[in-house]
């Protein structure tokens, strides 16, 4: 196929009808049934048959969605990364990726003080999980990443804003601190095993001679906590988590304390460099007033 003709199926299929994906596309509703008519001989299977008025995509073409779906991430891309280096001379269309923990607590403040002193940067933010982030950066899919952990690539620059304390949510406890060994280990609700805090756990239970698998595993701090808010266990979070909602148990000091990094990690290209290093102050200076907050 060629591309003409993979934009015209992403389209069709998008929007179930020949017209609006002509629309799409600046082109005239009988050219681009020509064109469906021409990729469909080409192949030699029908991709689409008409069903109460829509057009859905055959067997054939359901099995190609996936990869022209791809082709189109990665020309998403492309236009992002062409748009940033004709607007390296002035503003840019700046991509952003944070974790959840932080997509709800700090970088909302970040990005509206930033905005505030670059207003002619249009940006882009999405929440997604630390490896998530990494990819996406190598891929140049995204241009600056808040991430919890060290994360170390060849082409990406890493900066550490703060240590976050880690602590316990248990609806059956009110007092800390409390120990790791004064705890259930058949309540624990615990993080994917690539998150960094799943990591700092399994590296104390560890030290204290157990080895112990979560009752519950999930993806985000804040289905732990909600589980723990719900009575299903007890888990262990970073505090910007158990702070952003006030209907959660009171989270709880750890003894001895326990913390994750909050990283800054972004490419070494020379037209990202001034921006990145103004996101990573706003970024220390929002840390900073949290984490007096968080001093006992």
């Amino acid at each position: 196929m060629r591309l003409r003709h993979i934009e015209l199926f992403y389209y069709v299929m998008m929007t179930g009808s020949l017209r609006q994906a002509a629309e799409a596309l600046n082109v005239s509703q009988p050219a681009a049934s020509k064109a469906l008519r021409y990729a469909e001989q080409s192949l030699g299977f029908a991709l689409f048959e008409r069903t109460g008025g829509r057009l859905v995509p055959t067997r054939e073409a359901q099995i190609m969605i996936p990869r022209v779906n791809g082709i189109f991430e990665q020309l998403g891309a492309l236009t992002r990364l062409t748009d940033n280096l004709r607007k390296g001379q002035g503003g840019h269309e700046l991509s952003i990726g944070c974790v959840p923990s932080l997509g709800l607590s700090i970088v909302p403040r970040v990005i509206g003080r930033y905005r505030e002193i670059s207003a002619d940067n249009m940006l882009t933010v999405d929440t997604l999980h630390g490896g998530e982030i990494v990819s996406r950066l190598l891929k140049r899919d995204l241009d600056f990443g808040i991430v919890f952990g060290a994360h170390e690539e060849s082409g990406l620059k890493s900066v550490r804003i703060a240590d976050v304390p880690l602590v316990l949510l248990d609806s059956t406890r009110q007092e800390s601190p409390v120990r790791l060994q004064d705890i259930d280990p058949a309540g624990w609700i615990g993080l994917s095993d690539n998150d960094p805090t799943a990591w700092a756990l399994s590296s104390a239970w560890k030290k204290a001679g157990w080895e112990i698998a979560p009752g519950i595993r999930v993806r985000t701090h804040y289905m732990a906590a909600e589980l723990a808010r719900l009575g299903a266990g007890w888990t262990i979070v970073d505090a910007f988590t158990a702070l952003h909602d006030r209907t959660l148990p009171t989270p709880l000091r750890l003894d001895p304390p326990m913390y994750i990094t909050c990283t800054a990690i972004f490419r070494e290209d020379h037209a990202l460099s001034r921006v990145a290093k103004s996101l990573v102050e706003i970024l220390k200076d929002e840390f900073a007033k949290d984490m007096a907050l968080l001093a006992p």
